[in-house]
């Protein structure tokens, strides 16, 4: 169980680091005691539904959106970091690459 809870801490600073360095504009409060993140994505500017389809048609990410667990959810997007962390780097950087060709 430790070795499993040390694991997620790290991948928390691990998204938390490249969110940081390279899309400041997404953010999230660190969890306390689950591996699920709420990445505020409202300075995207896309309302939920765009912003669930660019995550899906333009990251090729699959993540809940927030609105989906009530008022107060809108342009959140729901992460969960309980997988290996070569997969987290994999999605991330698809994010990244999805938000670079939108600001051309």
């Amino acid at each position: 169980l430790n070795d499993l809870l040390d694991y997620l801490k790290k991948n928390v600073d691990f998204v938390d680091s490249f969110l940081k360095n390279h899309i400041p504009e997404i953010t999230f409060a660190k969890p306390e005691a689950t591996y699920l993140l709420w990445l505020n994505c409202k300075s995207l500017s896309l309302n939920d539904e765009q912003l669930n389809n660019f995550f899906i048609h333009e990251a090729g990410l699959g993540l809940n959106k927030g609105s989906i667990f009530g008022k107060g959810g809108e342009g959140y997007m729901r992460m969960n970091i309980a997988c290996p962390r070569a997969i987290i780097e994999k999605a991330l950087k698809q994010l990244l690459e999805a938000i670079k060709r939108e600001r051309k």
